[in-house]
């Protein structure tokens, strides 16, 4: 009896390691991952371009090992915000990858029109990749994957601004300022004032108000000069008083001046430089706010 259990364990022994060879052989006989699969996407999802730009470059991503006949990748471009096509000339586009690059990294590049003209509209547009010529190339390999790229035109500051642009009432408000809140008053008196256009300059606006209100009540014009620049230049301010026999002004920033946006007229933060002239310790770098009423 004895010896029939122990002929019966050793056939139960054969018979598992029969079956673990035949699973290892079978795990064995999978085939590796094919080196020429893997998928493309961008390498960011957004881009700003700048005011005036000629063209847009998009990075995208080649995760795939081995594409020794490079890669054919298509794509579209699909309207989001405005009218894209007047920016356009394309709406659709095919790039190869360089199967030599090193970086695993092709570009699209898509050149731009009609940027250098002046627009008081933010346009926005989206590059969508939609295939390879690979069968075992994706587009993206997860719902994570960036496949849509938007690229955003900013607004173009014009020549000339329109009518209507920074024109109106505006509370304005001393920011930073040192001579008139370190003797009791402020820079440029707070209040509620209307702002138009300058007759002599349709790029500059005026408005009257008082410079050290408690020691001159009189009222002075600021002038801002919208310069092509784009920014903000205040003109030279005389304030009628000064720690000297000369009076002290308020000018440009310089350097410092605000940038500004043909798009936003509703709030501006304007740096000027207080003291140019040294009467009263200066020059100082100061500002005062302008955010508009109606």
């Amino acid at each position: 009896m004895n010896k029939m259990k122990n002929v019966n364990k050793l056939l139960l022994l054969m018979c598992c390691l029969a079956i673990f060879t035949s699973c290892e052989d079978n795990v064995n006989s999978f085939p590796a991952e094919d080196p020429s699969s893997g998928w493309v996407e961008f390498v960011t999802a957004s881009t700003s371009t700048g005011q005036m730009p000629n063209s847009v470059t998009i990075p995208v991503k080649i995760n795939v090992p081995v594409y020794k006949d490079g890669l054919v990748i298509s794509y579209t471009l699909e309207g989001v915000q405005g009218d894209f096509s007047q920016f356009v000339t394309q709406t659709s586009g095919t790039i190869t990858a360089d199967p030599e690059a090193d970086t695993r990294t092709a570009t699209i590049e898509i050149p731009l029109i009609n940027t250098e003209i002046g627009r008081d509209f933010v346009t926005q547009f989206d590059v969508v990749l939609t295939s390879t010529d690979a069968d075992m190339v994706n587009i993206g390999v997860d719902d994570l994957s960036i496949t849509r790229h938007r690229i955003t035109l900013p607004c173009s500051n014009p020549t000339i601004l329109p009518d209507d642009y920074f024109v109106g009432e505006y509370m304005v408000a001393d920011v930073v300022g040192t001579i008139g809140p370190g003797n009791g008053t402020e820079n440029v008196a707070s209040g509620t004032y209307m702002v138009s256009i300058d007759p002599d300059n349709p790029n500059v606006r005026i408005f009257n108000a008082a410079a050290v209100p408690a020691f001159n009540p009189a009222l002075q014009q600021f002038a801002l000069e919208f310069t092509l620049d784009n920014v903000v230049a205040l003109r030279d301010v005389f304030t009628g008083i000064g720690c000297t026999a000369e009076q002290f002004i308020y000018s440009s920033a310089g350097v410092d001046n605000t940038p500004w946006d043909v798009c936003n007229d509703q709030s501006i933060t304007i740096n000027y430089t207080e003291d140019t002239n040294a009467s009263c310790g200066g020059p100082y770098l100061s500002s005062f706010s302008m955010i508009k009423v109606n």
